[in-house]
């Protein structure tokens, strides 16, 4: 697959150990770092195409570290963790993680995963941009900038968004919504639809109460509107 850098996060040396003879079996770089204050410097110097990262650090909050970590780099995380809770994964992934791994975990499943991943990565990212006035979506991070600042979002309310701004001023009811994403096997109903426009409005909106980038269409649905800074302020 070619050269490439993984960095592991993770205060158990051992686990450090077998994942980086897994790595240099692979034919990859790595190295490792046993906290989140140490892999923050080494962030900067190692500049890795993959991090592999636990959930919990010696006293330190391994998604926490990768939130801090997504405005100094783009490399896929794949996180470690001996937690099985679906709200730890949900916060793993909402925050920034791109996989979620449970200990005691399979090398080879692990390696599997990593490649996957830089698979991803090696077909290049700026394929992977939509831009709109006001708004770029990274399909790779599941990101939005929204020109001051750059949001990570869970994968629900990236399908949502992503779908609505390949439909742009446009509306989109939310029965469309909820059989694109959710499915119609769903034990959900529609009303999940209006808690993750709400949820994605307190990301990307100035004041969610008054939204003018999401906007609701009675009767109809919701409508992504992009416009650019003259057009509205007029």
């Amino acid at each position: 697959m070619g050269t490439y850098k993984i960095m592991i996060v993770d205060d158990d040396p051992h686990i450090c150990e077998i994942i980086q003879v897994y790595c240099e079996r692979e034919g990859f770089i790595s190295t490792s770092s046993h906290s989140g204050t140490e892999a923050t410097k080494l962030l900067a110097s190692f500049e890795p195409d993959l991090i592999v990262l636990d959930v919990l650090l010696a006293n330190e909050n391994g998604i926490d570290w990768c939130m801090n970590a997504r405005s100094r780099t783009d490399a896929p995380i794949v996180f470690l963790s001996s937690r099985e809770e679906d709200e730890v994964k949900i916060s793993a992934l909402s925050y920034g993680g791109d996989d979620y791994v449970t200990k005691p975990f399979s090398p080879g499943v692990l390696m599997a995963k990593i490649k996957a991943h830089l698979r991803r990565v090696s077909t290049g990212r700026r394929e992977q941009l939509l831009e709109l006035p006001g708004l770029t979506l990274d399909f790779y991070a599941q990101s939005v900038n929204t020109g001051s600042e750059t949001i990570f979002l869970s994968k629900k309310e990236f399908s949502l968004l992503s779908y609505m701004a390949q439909n742009v001023n446009r509306v989109v009811s939310s029965d469309a919504l909820f059989q694109l994403i959710w499915g119609m096997e769903s034990l959900e109903d529609t009303r999940t639809v209006a808690v993750h426009i709400s949820n994605l409005r307190k990301k990307i909106e100035a004041d969610p109460a008054n939204p003018e980038r999401i906007i609701t269409v009675r009767g109809a649905g919701y409508m992504l509107v992009a416009r650019s800074p003259l057009q509205t302020r007029t």
